[in-house]
């Protein structure tokens, strides 16, 4: 498996990310002390005689995928969750225990775990743009179904499989695309972009499915239409299925007809598409190839030991850990606290759920403030260096401080549910309820939650900028397969979370509990952090010598 440093955007020797080409700064800056200036620009990517740029794509083009892909990245997640709010009358519908029922949420985080490996070794492999349209299509099928079958238990959880597996491709997809067409000096802020739809599909889905379940579930997926009196809807079958199917087949429209392929290998930096219109003509599932000077070097075939190679790069391994650490963290607070919302303080269902958009505000400014700031540090860190180049590694060190933030998030949210209120909480709680609805007022405290809430979805997003930048530049070659492995642990950490904190909060105590797993995550994932500033250059420097020592043993011709 070809090696793919930070400075290797997976391209060929035209196209390549200037970050990489030494030879490219002027003969007259090495010789020469102190170096002429080489414009007004500062910027040291950008010196005369650098190669092309590394998308050909407009700015407006490049913005324009980035927000197809991002909303496509919204879909899985928010399928996952919007019927949350709905399982209770699920349980009556389909005539299940809760185990039964909260079994298809759980069948849905695995094979939305497990199904990006799939679909993006061979994004990584044949090409982004027919996977977009088979998997949205498998997608926008299984809500058909799903809103149409009768109520019979077997179907459900097989149709959430085919709709999670369907579902679960676009968003290790969608970062490949953005690794695609961004530059490595401005990676992590369109990974702040793109996350933003992953991230608030969790988020958005039970508010969503909360106010789509006061009017009657099947809203949700339309089940037995008007064929049940228990919970009887004005609208026929179709007329539900066509509101729950509009939305995913409007984007199967828009990425038929607008989005071009992307994947370096097969069109390099995206000539082939930078001169025609928005709307592609004539209508194709593959891609023309660009010249075969202009592509990127192919990646390996998908195979399971290509995967297992990848995970084995200690960075790799290790961020991927760290990420489910963090989000498993996070899922733990937000599983207990409508709970607490409820019982402590008698919120509505309305109400829990307009808590959960302080994690959505948090998410937002976690995601924009972490990418800005490693981007800035990269810029920092290429102007430093002697030949433009830094590895991707130089990402991680960021991590620490999204880390810090977090685990302070979870502590305050444990000890501050078990006192109740903090002093300073109930002033700011006071002025708050007066222009609060009905449900957020009545002493509660208001900001006490969406401070802890904000803290806890800030510092995890922080990290997760950081993470995704350094996947897909350091494997450029596989972005989407590396991003796919790094958020492979994700939801089975986030299904151990839920199944375990519960009993732990009734056994030690929302306090002693949350500053346990505030304990953990600052012990294992900022030690494995510092770690990482520690041992990456000898880890880079070693995988690189293997890599190249495995392409010289290569016969001649062979890929």
């Amino acid at each position: 498996m070809a090696d793919s440093s930070p400075s290797t955007s997976g391209t060929a020797t035209p196209i390549k990310d200037s970050t990489t080409s030494s030879h490219s700064v002027p003969i007259t800056a090495v010789t020469s002390a102190p170096p002429p200036p080489t414009g007004p620009t500062s910027d040291p990517e950008k010196k005369a005689g650098a190669p092309p740029a590394y998308s050909a794509f407009s700015p407006w083009r490049r913005r324009f995928i980035l927000i197809v892909v991002t909303v496509a990245g919204c879909f899985g997640p928010l399928a996952g969750n919007i019927y949350l709010p709905s399982l209770p009358v699920l349980e009556q519908e389909f005539h299940a225990s809760a185990t039964a029922i909260n079994a298809t949420v759980s069948v849905f985080m695995l094979t939305f775990a497990v199904g990006p490996l799939f679909w993006a070794s061979f994004a990584d492999w044949k090409g982004r743009r027919p996977l977009y349209i088979i998997s949205i299509s498998i997608y926008i099928v299984a809500n058909i179904l799903l809103a149409a079958v009768p109520a019979n238990y077997g179907a459900l959880v097989f149709l959430r499989i085919v709709q999670a597996f369907g579902s679960a491709a676009v968003v290790s997809m969608g970062a490949g695309t953005v690794a695609d067409v961004t530059p490595p000096k401005e990676r992590a802020f369109a990974m702040s972009i793109f996350l933003l739809g992953p991230q608030l599909g969790p988020v958005l889905g039970p508010v969503i499915g909360g106010a789509l379940t006061i009017a009657s579930w099947r809203w949700i997926f339309g089940f037995l239409g008007e064929r049940s009196h228990a919970y009887p809807v004005p609208n026929s079958p179709s007329a539900n299925i066509v509101k729950i199917a509009i939305a995913g087949f409007a984007l199967w429209v828009v990425i038929i007809l607008m989005l071009p392929e992307t994947l370096r290998a097969r069109v390099g930096s995206g000539k082939l598409y930078a001169e025609s219109g928005f709307i592609l003509f004539p209508l194709k599932l593959s891609s023309s190839l660009a010249p075969e000077s202009e592509r990127g070097p192919p990646p390996p075939k998908p195979t399971l030991l290509g995967y297992w190679r990848l995970f084995s790069y200690p960075p790799i391994g290790i961020v991927t850990f760290n990420t489910a650490m963090l989000y498993s963290t996070y899922f733990a607070i937000a599983v207990q606290l409508p709970t607490e919302l409820a019982t402590r303080y008698n919120w509505s269902s309305a109400g829990v759920g307009a808590g959960f958009l302080a994690v959505g505000v948090a998410m937002i400014v976690g995601s924009m403030a972490g990418g800005r700031f490693s981007d800035w540090r990269r810029a920092r860190a290429v102007k430093a260096s002697p030949d433009n180049h830094v590895d991707p590694e130089n990402r991680l060190a960021d991590q620490i401080w999204g880390v810090f933030v977090c685990a302070g998030g979870c502590v305050m949210y444990g000890w501050f549910v078990d006192a109740s209120l903090h002093p300073a909480a109930v002033l700011v709680a006071t002025f708050l309820s007066e222009s609060c609805p009905p449900c957020l007022s009545a002493k509660l405290p208001v900001f006490l939650f969406f401070f802890v809430l904000f803290s806890a979805g800030f510092g995890m997003n922080w990290v997760f900028v950081a993470t995704t930048a350094f996947l897909t530049e350091c494997v450029a070659q596989q972005a989407a397969g590396a991003f796919a492995l790094g958020n492979m642990l994700r939801n089975p950490g986030a299904a151990i979370a839920a199944l375990v904190i519960p009993s732990l909060v009734t056994k030690m105590g929302s306090g002693w509990c949350f500053t346990g797993l505030a304990l953990l995550d600052l012990v294992l994932v900022g030690s494995a952090v510092m770690v990482l500033r520690i041992k990456s250059p000898g880890w880079r420097a070693a995988r690189k010598a293997r890599m190249a020592a495995m392409a010289a043993a290569k016969p001649a011709g062979q890929k």
